[in-house]
């Protein structure tokens, strides 16, 4: 017997001008680990809707087709004898937390079964110890932090006694180690024979995860294939605007050079270690270590503490901030920063390191315990809310945080009738900004009938219509795929270009990687690293300390040292020129 059949499914919601699944066939098997691919709107999450019944029982529509999970018709089992058999955890844990503290969370699913109460305590202990939580029960869950709220909310659906676990999306706001913590739990379900389906972006982990993966366009499966065979496939990725791991990447490169065969093409980072091992064979001599040079210039922003330029003029200067919300619980302790005209820094650090908080108070949206932030050498105190925003501006992680307005024009207009503009200057402005931003939609648009990723550039292009110097964009990325990734991070160079000052949230080591000149690390409050991203991913024992992962080209360098691979290499190309090198130089 499947563990889970779907056969010739189509769906359309009520209010949905087309199908938004279209006879979509799968057979998964007990213990069966599936990826599921696809860009923003390819109907990811729809498609998991229709396996615990919450399509077409609560998000109504017209159905065809069957889903059948361990026999059990979705259309006509209630969600309520379902829900025993398969468990959703979403993208956004707290959508589904309720408990005051973890232990009440857990319990709420087994309570609810009417199951005595050793029977409840029992499956709380497994539950928690699963997901490594096992001395949390007293803790209050409003006090977690977001990975632990991710963790917690899989254990409460473990705890209901599910056969089969859905996660859609469930590391979309984690740093990259409570994203490790995520993946390390699937590894340890599917070690258990559990049957999982996965929605992620993050293929670099799911491809050492996964037996099948399943790619979704338009609510159709238009690829599906054993792990590696779809992970080998990398113009796929392109093709469909998916990022592929970057040791895939690689490989691909190297088939493209006939060094490999396409067989031969890494899809995990110990696969890809393995690959450039057999193609060093040897250890290279310090002298040749010496000789590598790969142009690194390529890319990258200017370097401002390089020691080879002069440092631009300062334009945020922070000193001695501290900050606590609840007294002598410091967030922020003793911070020290200078942000230069033209810097594009990425601010990293684990959840709760104080990001957030220490972007609030340069745009005065919180306001310091102590020490002091000037902009261009006045203190922000002297500032007004209206004449700051003309200088500096700030883009929540979330943009439905920031948008209010009934209208696309509204919401551009607001901070500009605000600042006293006249009506040709506010048209003039609003023109320029939708076009800096590629937002191109009627501005009677309203702004809730927009896709994320439009909402996240109608966000941006709020800020920038008041033509701040500096601008500071919390999490930009968060909830993207990659193509709406690279849409926004493009953006934000572009503006960086054309001479804005930006300051980044964000827990995507690549994207600092490949977009920032500096790479400010936050850890328990304080700054751990001020430094350029190639300084700073040579270090694996301080982003240890700051729960931070470097990309991964950057974690297999790390492995090659004894082959005279340079530690700095950041992406792609420069491993490929410097594995060509080394290969030239050995005579192989």
């Amino acid at each position: 017997m499947m563990e889970l059949t779907v056969e010739n499914l189509s769906f359309q919601y009520n209010r949905s001008p087309e199908l938004n699944l279209e006879e979509i066939n799968l057979q998964v098997s007990k213990g069966e680990v599936i990826g599921v691919l696809g860009v923003t709107g390819a109907g990811k999450t729809t498609f998991m809707r229709t396996l615990n019944g919450l399509i077409p029982q609560f998000f109504e529509g017209k159905i065809s087709g069957k889903v059948l999970v361990q026999d059990l018709d979705t259309q006509v089992y209630r969600i309520q004898s379902l829900v025993r058999r398969v468990g959703f955890v979403f993208d956004d844990p707290e959508t589904q937390i309720f408990g005051i503290n973890v232990k009440e969370d857990v319990a709420f699913g087994p309570c609810n079964f009417g199951l005595p109460k050793e029977e409840v305590f029992a499956r709380i202990k497994k539950s928690l110890n699963l997901v490594g939580l096992e001395d949390y029960e007293e803790r209050a869950t409003e006090n977690l932090s977001g990975g632990e709220k991710q963790r917690l909310a899989i254990a409460g659906v473990l705890a209901m006694g599910s056969e089969i676990l859905v996660l859609d999306e469930p590391t979309a706001a984690l740093d990259p180690l409570g994203k490790e913590a995520v993946f390390q739990i699937v590894e340890l379900l599917k070690k258990q024979g559990m049957t999982v389906l996965l929605v992620e972006h993050e293929t670099e982990d799911m491809a050492a995860q996964v037996d099948r993966v399943i790619i979704l366009d338009h609510g159709r499966i238009i690829y599906r294939g054993e792990t590696r065979d779809v992970f080998q496939e990398v113009p796929l990725f392109s093709k469909y605007h998916l990022r592929p791991p970057e040791v895939a990447e690689f490989g691909w490169r190297l088939y493209e050079k006939r060094l490999i065969s396409k067989d031969e093409v890494p899809v995990t980072e110990e696969e890809g270690v393995a690959l450039i091992k057999r193609l060093l064979p040897s250890m290279a001599p310090p002298s040749t270590i010496n000789a590598i040079k790969v142009d690194k210039s390529e890319g990258k922003g200017k370097i401002i503490q390089s020691g080879n330029a002069a440092p631009q003029e300062v334009m945020i200067e922070v000193k001695d901030l501290s900050f606590s919300y609840i007294k002598k619980q410091p967030v922020l302790k003793g911070i020290n920063l200078q942000i230069h005209q033209g810097d594009f820094l990425a601010l990293v650090g684990q959840n709760g390191a104080g990001k957030t908080t220490f972007c609030k108070i340069l745009t005065k949206l919180l306001a310091a315990d102590t020490g002091k932030v000037t902009f261009k050498g006045e203190e922000i105190n002297k500032f007004s809310h209206v004449r700051l925003a003309k200088h500096l501006g700030y883009v929540f992680q979330n943009p439905d945080h920031q948008i209010f307005s009934s209208s696309i024009k509204e919401e551009l207009e607001f901070g500009l009738i605000n600042q006293g503009l006249g009506e040709a200057e506010r048209r003039e402005r609003i023109e320029k900004v939708l076009h800096i931003v590629k937002l191109d939609k009627p501005l009677t648009t309203h702004p809730f009938n927009l896709g994320r990723g439009e909402r996240q550039r109608l966000a941006v292009a709020s800020i920038l219509v008041l033509e701040p110097e500096a601008l500071i964009i919390d999490e930009p990325t968060t909830g993207q795929d990659w193509q709406g990734t690279r849409n926004i991070m493009e953006l934000i160079k572009d503006l960086n270009r054309q001479g804005h000052t930006i300051l980044i949230i964000t827990h995507d080591m690549r994207l600092v990687a490949e977009y920032c000149n500096r790479v400010v690390v936050l850890n328990k409050g304080t700054i751990l690293a001020d430094e350029t991203p190639r300084q700073l991913f040579t270090k694996p024992d301080l982003l240890k300390e700051a729960r931070l992962r470097p990309p991964q080209i950057s974690r297999i360098v790390h492995q090659l040292a004894d082959r005279g691979v340079p530690q700095d290499i950041l992406g792609v190309e420069e491993l490929l020129i410097a594995v060509t090198k080394l290969r030239e130089q050995g005579g192989v």
